[in-house]
């Protein structure tokens, strides 16, 4: 199974690298082909996380937010869910550099997660470059709005809501919660929210973006792939060309953090460049505001995380994280959840045996800044 994963990344690479070279102007092509790719190696991610879906999760598909356009959400609840008390609720926003990715990309990663006792909404929002920002995080600002107009229906405790992500959708993530934390970012952004924010009792972020700005100054250090890609991202999201920074950083959550932020969990794999480029630098910002953050990196790790390491669940580093969110939400919920972390088994395919995923410690993958 390492092998096909290593197949499909470096398919994935290859096409990439194709795509550069040809040097194409249109950023709605270059859009559509770097879509095309994140959709094929994130298809297969889809597959290997469904092998790990306990069948004790209930799932409502497909449950309308927003009209015109026509966007939905996916609930996944805990076994028994009609009979249990309002929940803390994890609203997760997917990754795909804001032009691709679907809400359904994880859903046996949210089955899992579901299964230790909370909610997970997953949502749909539309792609760049059919939309611009602001436009996702209005349209993510609907869906809570709908999320606590229908909290009981679904056991959700609206007063305890995590927002999480992955990538652009780690970027949405934080990108949102500043907006709710930081009134002069709002009134800047003329943006009004519809939640308060001690309704956010935490974020989770994976992999992700907290400064446009750096993503797009620092993309020229590693391989000119990398470079192309990152550019027409920004420019698909944004429709600013490469070299605004002002505008960059006029939207970018780092330079809106306050006291009043969320408590934090991030990670980042070791061999992703955003891990030092943008999780790091986001934690000495979230530091030095005195923001609860709690990082979790692998410097020293002997495997190999790459970007969305977290998804890749036959990795001990990867189990590890998920123990450590899933502690973070018990943690910071009120009154502290008592779910009992529900154990899974790494599928026999694998690793070669069927063997349980959490332990209490885990020695090798330390928390390490």
């Amino acid at each position: 199974m390492p092998y096909l994963a290593n197949k499909y990344f470096t398919q994935t690479f290859l096409f990439i690298s194709i795509l550069s070279l040809t040097a194409c102007q249109s950023v709605q092509l270059n859009s559509q082909l770097i879509a095309h790719a994140f959709n094929f190696a994130t298809s297969y991610q889809q597959k290997r996380l469904d092998r790990f879906a306990p069948a004790t999760v209930y799932v409502q598909q497909n449950i309308p937010y927003q009209q015109q356009p026509d966007l939905a959400l996916d609930i996944y609840q805990p076994q028994f869910q009609q009979q249990s008390a309002l929940r803390p609720t994890v609203v997760w926003l997917h990754g795909g550099g804001w032009l691709a990715g679907t809400k359904e990309r994880a859903r046996g990663y949210f089955k899992l997660l579901a299964a230790q006792g909370f909610n997970v909404v997953a949502l749909e929002y539309q792609l760049a470059p059919q939309v611009v920002y602001p436009t996702q995080l209005n349209q993510i600002d609907q869906a809570l709005r709908f999320l606590q107009r229908h909290a009981v229906n679904y056991q959700i405790d609206p007063q305890q809501f995590y927002l999480a992500g992955d990538s652009a959708g780690a970027n949405l993530a934080s990108h949102y919660a500043a907006l709710v934390s930081n009134p002069n970012f709002a009134q800047q952004s003329q943006f009004k929210a519809s939640i308060q924010p001690e309704q956010i009792k935490g974020l989770i972020l994976h992999c992700g973006i907290y400064d446009l700005n750096a993503f797009i100054q620092t993309a020229p250090d590693q391989l000119k792939i990398i470079e192309w890609v990152v550019k027409n991202l920004l420019r698909a999201y944004t429709q600013h060309p490469k070299d605004n920074p002002q505008f960059l950083k006029r939207i970018s959550p780092i330079q809106y953090l306050t006291p009043n932020y969320p408590p934090v969990f991030i990670s980042g794999g070791n061999k992703d460049f955003l891990t030092k480029t943008q999780a790091i630098p986001f934690v000495e910002q979230l530091q030095k505001h005195q923001i609860p953050v709690e990082p979790v990196f692998y410097p020293d790790s002997k495997e190999w995380l790459i970007h969305e390491y977290q998804f890749m669940l036959s990795k001990q580093a990867s189990q590890y994280t998920f123990y450590r969110s899933v502690d973070f939400i018990q943690r910071n919920s009120a009154p502290r959840s008592t779910a009992r972390l529900v154990s899974f088994n790494v599928p026999a395919a694998e690793t070669g045996s069927s063997s349980p995923v959490f332990t209490t410690e885990n020695p090798e993958h330390q928390n390490t800044q």
